[in-house]
């Protein structure tokens, strides 16, 4: 315990700050500061200004170099006499109390000696010189001057002191109380700002992602032109192929065919003449002119989407104890906020341009509403659910939509639950229900009547639109009837564990978690979806369904959302997601109005209106 002691003393008394070795000669600057006096010659020959001025290394006060060198600085004899008494103590003492008390006594001796003469104590105080003297200090250098024992005014001067102690220990109070409150109010402070941080990348990447989705919408702008003319192509590739095989046939007929050949098929061959003879020949028209016209990128609008962080701070209030101390207090931390303005739909697209078709192909098909790609849609930027309704009837037990078909007046919601279709009307008005075993999907013609799969009965029920039964489709050649949609001829098409639907088949594979696309002759179009949570991925996809425009929409069930894609298959956004209430959807359609339906696993059935 003793050389701890000593070590301590050592540190805190005997260390130089800038070799941190014990002092070798120490000298003290005018500022009181200790140094061993080979550290300070080399600090102060580097750091000589032209002044002849240096820095003191600890508190930086200006030195000025002395004119006879630094050998003049005095020495620092608390030093030497404070290391004689901690080696006489560490051989003469064997408790820690009589190390205390002597090095404690050695250094008040130490400081009560006088630097002139060694063996004097310091006993008197000039008045005039306002300095400790010892007796022969007196009767030599201040003859005649003021002197009064220390002793007589040191209790005064020691009371003066701890007046100014008090104040000046409540300022420190008050400063640690401020230093606390200002780390409190940084922390805060970083919080607000990471906030703040936080939203503007949020706002900044919905910015980017309207403008990605602008950019599918014109790409797909550009691709549709191909596709009407590629329609077109296919069309009378279609039409040449059917008048060269009838054509041909009736030249070989009348070449190599038997008299009882023309009999037999003189009249069907004549009526499938004329039929071929009627069809219109479309006349190809010069190709479509297709430009894209880049609008001005709005340095100030973009600016202006992404809002503004504003800075709300206070000037430090200063506390006083008196009026000659004053310090800042810093009581309120900067108030930090940052405003997200609209994003402005129309002005990212004014940013984005548009793509001009001219002219038009004039093309139409008998079943196809597609509309014209000089009117193409523009996507709300959040879709709004316009109605909501609980098909539930009064003695259903839990509802499970899996089937919902839309025609120009009903809803026909497919409930599995309770082995029914139900039939409203499309403000959500209860006409009439179909007793079913097992019932799955539904589609409805143009005619009126309704097909059903029954997984029960392994086949496709057919009804009226009124509930009236007409007849049944497949029995016996269908396993696992699961999804059912009419093509554009008006042919039944039904397939097992599946979802078909619209003009291009859509297949819901539920299992390997993606939606096939195909075309009304069967050719894979595209595929999209694996399994995952993210951009591009599929968990348990349901109900597909696609709108006059080409867009297809997809059930993802277990994501909670509503996939909308262009009609090349890429992604354009999500109509409704769980942050909308959205809860897992089945069964989707569109209603006469151009409003996706959606048929939730609870039961509920929504409308959005997703475009402007």
């Amino acid at each position: 315990m003793a050389e701890a002691l000593a070590a301590n003393f050592t540190k805190k008394l005997l260390t130089c700050s800038i070799c941190l070795g014990e002092y070798v000669d120490p000298r003290v600057l005018p500022c009181y500061h200790t140094f061993c006096y080979g550290c300070i010659f080399n600090h102060a020959t580097r750091a000589m200004t032209r002044n002849r001025t240096f820095l003191c290394p600890l508190c930086r006060e200006v030195i000025q170099f002395p004119r006879e060198g630094l050998a003049q600085l005095k020495k620092d004899f608390r030093v030497h006499t404070t290391k004689d008494l901690l080696r006489q103590h560490e051989v003469q003492s064997t408790t820690i109390e009589t190390n205390v008390q002597g090095v404690t006594r050695g250094i008040s001796q130490v400081m009560v000696k006088c630097e002139k003469h060694p063996t004097n104590e310091l006993k008197y105080y000039c008045e005039d010189d306002d300095t400790v003297v010892c007796g022969d200090c007196v009767s030599t250098e201040h003859y005649r001057h003021g002197i009064v024992p220390v002793e007589n005014v040191a209790k005064i001067n020691g009371e003066m002191i701890e007046t100014v102690l008090v104040k000046t220990l409540s300022k420190l109070k008050m400063v640690k109380e401020a230093e606390e409150k200002e780390k409190a109010n940084k922390t805060k402070e970083l919080q607000i700002m990471a906030a703040s941080i936080n939203k503007i990348k949020e706002q900044a990447q919905r910015i980017r992602r309207l403008v990605n989705e602008r950019e599918q919408v014109l790409i797909s702008e550009v691709n549709s032109a191909g596709d009407t003319r590629k329609k077109e192509e296919d069309t009378l590739e279609c039409h040449h192929a059917s008048l060269s095989s009838v054509c041909n046939f009736a030249q070989e007929l009348l070449t190599n065919g038997s008299a009882s050949d023309i009999m037999s098929h003189t009249k069907a061959l004549t009526e499938r003449l004329t039929a071929m003879e009627r069809i219109p020949v479309l006349t190809p028209h010069t190709p479509a002119l297709i430009s894209y016209s880049p609008g001005d990128i709005s340095t100030a609008g973009l600016e202006a989407m992404l809002g503004q962080v504003t800075v709300q701070s206070q000037p430090p209030r200063l506390s006083r104890l008196d009026e000659n101390l004053s310090f800042p207090t810093s009581d309120t931390s900067a108030q930090i906020s940052y405003s997200s303005s609209e994003i402005s739909v129309a002005g990212l697209e004014a940013v984005l341009g548009e793509v001009m078709v001219q002219p038009q192909l004039p093309f139409a098909e008998h079943g196809t509403n597609r509309r014209s790609a000089s009117h193409p849609p523009i996507f709300l930027e959040k879709a709004e659910c316009v109605h909501s309704f609980n098909p539930q009837l009064k003695y259903d037990k839990d509802m499970f939509a899996s089937g919902l078909a839309i025609d120009e007046q009903h809803m026909f919601l497919v409930d599995n639950s309770n082995d029914r279709t139900k039939v409203f009307t499309n403000e959500g008005q209860f006409k009439l229900h179909i007793k079913l075993n097992g019932p799955l999907d539904v589609a409805v013609s143009q005619t009126g009547l309704l097909y059903t799969t029954s997984l029960g009965d392994k086949c496709v029920q057919v009804y009226s639109t009124r509930g009236q039964r007409v007849t049944t489709m497949g029995q016996g050649l269908l396993g696992h009837p699961f999804g059912v949609t009419l093509n554009r001829q008006g042919h039944v098409m039904v397939c097992d564990r599946m979802n078909s639907v619209n003009d291009n088949i859509g297949i819901s594979d539920y299992g390997s978690h993606c939606v096939h696309v195909l075309s009304h002759t069967g050719d894979h179009l595209y595929q999209y979806g694996t399994r995952g949570r993210c951009n591009g991925k599929l968990f348990g996809p349901r109900g597909v369904c696609t709108d006059s425009y080409g867009h297809t929409f997809i059930a993802d069930d277990g994501n909670h959302r509503i996939v909308a894609l262009s009609p090349h298959g890429q992604f354009i956004r999500y109509i409704a997601t769980e942050e909308d209430g959205l809860k897992y959807p089945r069964s989707l359609a569109i209603n006469p109005a151009g409003q996706l339906v959606v048929g939730e696993g609870s039961g509920l059935v929504k409308t959005f209106k997703f475009l402007q």
